[in-house]
């Protein structure tokens, strides 16, 4: 089936869609509907991020209209405020957004028995530029692994509402791309080869039904045909079953999230993720097969700092480190765990000034890593 949301998009955005700006204007480089809503506009490489969620008046955002918050920034790291030119563009934005929303049409969303739904849709887009030689895929929408701190359920609850489709838990319900490699390829024919981020944002590309779907398979195996360089974060081990077509890619990145060195601790907060012991084993093979390496340490677990760094750093170029989020949100994780004291800011400084110190010491990086191939020096084609 296709997806009812894209057509709900396309109403709301309906004079970007449709407008041919002359290259001295700004236009709409690419949107997306997997994560909230996000656009991304550009004039002579110079870019604005507009993310939009249903709207909630508690969270801060640059303006709320009648059915969303709205939030604009430059991508990347750069997180300078904009000029007076591009705040006058997001202004416009706003307008425009506060003159079409009444089109969209307000759904009951009904309940459901089901526990899980496994969605098979079809997509007319899969390739979403972020920038020059900066694109990002994701294969399937939703994800089982289902961690329960991550923060991405009520954005990609967001396109869910607007079909009015039941709500679900997080980790309840995956849409599965079946079309996306097919699209892809037609994709990567016609757009200038560069990095390809493919992350656990609203899904991991290796999650369980990978096994059945083989979404992400198709879809890097069309990069390696292409001359892209696919950039991939995952939380399971089953990524080493790809090395082969990893490998056939200009440059290729792995890297897994490895919050903690304690299985017991990831067990009480990623119950649904890979043992440490496997994403270890797969970060080494990877590393072996001459792939670029990286790790993320986030949220920032209770650890022996010591030994993570002793398990990680021989196997990686970079290494990302941040606390939990909304932490007080999450207490009920941290009593599963017996670990009420690692709420505190105190703790998550203290662990993560020590990682930052042992991985420095090692030569590893200690990058923020939006820009993953700068972070992994991948080079990509302008």
């Amino acid at each position: 089936m296709s997806r009812p949301v894209d057509e709900v998009i396309r109403e709301l955005l309906g004079p970007l869609l449709e407008a041919r700006p002359s290259p001295s204007q700004w236009k709409l480089l690419s949107w997306d509907v997997d994560q909230g809503l996000t656009l991304t506009l550009e004039r002579d490489h110079r870019l604005i991020m507009i993310e939009m969620s249903v709207r909630d008046t508690t969270q801060p955002c640059w303006a709320h209209t009648e059915r969303f918050n709205i939030v604009a920034r430059r991508p990347f790291a750069d997180r300078s405020p904009l000029d007076s030119e591009q705040v006058q563009v997001v202004e416009h934005f706003i307008q425009l957004i506060r003159a079409r929303e009444g089109r969209l049409p307000t759904f009951e969303r009904p309940q459901t028995s089901r526990k899980s739904v496994v969605r098979e849709i079809e997509v007319d887009r899969v390739l979403v530029a972020e920038g020059a030689g900066h694109y990002y895929v994701n294969p399937y929408v939703g994800c089982m692994i289902g961690c329960e701190f991550c923060w991405a359920g009520p954005n990609a609850d967001f396109s869910r509402a607007l079909e009015g489709l039941p709500s679900l838990p997080w980790g309840r319900w995956v849409d599965v791309k079946i079309n996306a490699p097919e699209i892809l390829r037609r994709e990567l024919a016609v757009n200038a080869p560069g990095i390809v981020r493919m992350s656990p944002v609203v899904t991991d590309p290796y999650q369980s039904l990978e096994r059945t779907f083989r979404i992400t398979r198709g879809c890097i195996t069309a990069m390696a045909d292409a001359g892209f360089s696919p950039v991939i974060l995952t939380r399971e081990g089953r990524v080493v079953e790809d090395i082969e077509i990893l490998k056939r890619c200009p440059s290729a990145g792995v890297g897994f999230s490895i919050p903690t060195d304690d299985d017991s601790i990831r067990a009480a907060f990623e119950p649904g993720g890979s043992p440490i012991a496997e994403r270890l084993e797969a970060l080494q093979a990877c590393h072996a097969a001459g792939l670029s390496t990286f790790v993320v340490v986030q949220p920032v677990l209770p650890m022996d700092p010591a030994r993570l760094v002793a398990l990680v750093a021989p196997y990686v170029r970079a290494v990302r480190i941040d606390r939990m989020h909304a932490v007080s949100r999450m207490a009920y994780l941290y009593e599963r765990a017996g670990r009420l004291d690692a709420m505190s800011d105190a703790f998550a400084a203290r662990l993560k000034r020590e990682l930052r110190a042992g991985f420095e010491a090692r030569g590893v990086s200690c990058d923020d890593l939006d820009d993953l191939g700068s972070a992994l020096k991948i080079r990509r084609k302008d």
